[in-house]
């Protein structure tokens, strides 16, 4: 797994892997990441790349999450998305992804996911939703 963060930040060692998750803003409240390429059992299998990335206490934030890149999403990957929901919710965070590729929108409509996920259009609506405004 690739990680490239905009701010300075601790030294993570990448993984070879399909996933690339950046860290597009992290200061207060939405966290901006994208996450692109493969979203597979090889990159989700052992660590979770959000706490990886943002450490212990991301589920207790806001996190919009755009999926524009996403070149595959398989069942591994698709759990990994539904753990992150369920812990944000359990913490009290809140997830919103935004701009799916067309790959990760037909994932999540044939698993008739789109029910379970707050899902929006762009990043500028994942926001409003999660102000309450859309």
């Amino acid at each position: 797994m690739a990680i490239q963060f905009l701010a300075p930040r601790k030294s993570l060692v990448p993984r070879k892997c399909g996933m690339k998750l950046t860290v597009q803003s992290e200061n207060g409240d939405p966290i901006l990441l994208r996450i692109e390429g493969r979203v597979s059992q090889r990159d989700v299998e052992v660590h979770d790349p959000i706490v990886e990335c943002l450490g212990e206490n991301v589920y207790s934030r806001q996190l919009v999450v755009d999926l524009s890149e996403v070149a595959s999403l398989d069942s591994s990957g698709v759990n990994w998305l539904l753990v992150a929901q369920k812990r944000m919710h359990e913490h009290g965070g809140k997830l919103v992804l935004h701009s799916l590729s067309p790959i990760a929108n037909n994932v999540l409509k044939v698993l008739n996911l789109h029910t379970v996920f707050q899902v929006a259009g762009s990043e500028a609506a994942a926001i409003r939703m999660l102000e309450g405004d859309a």
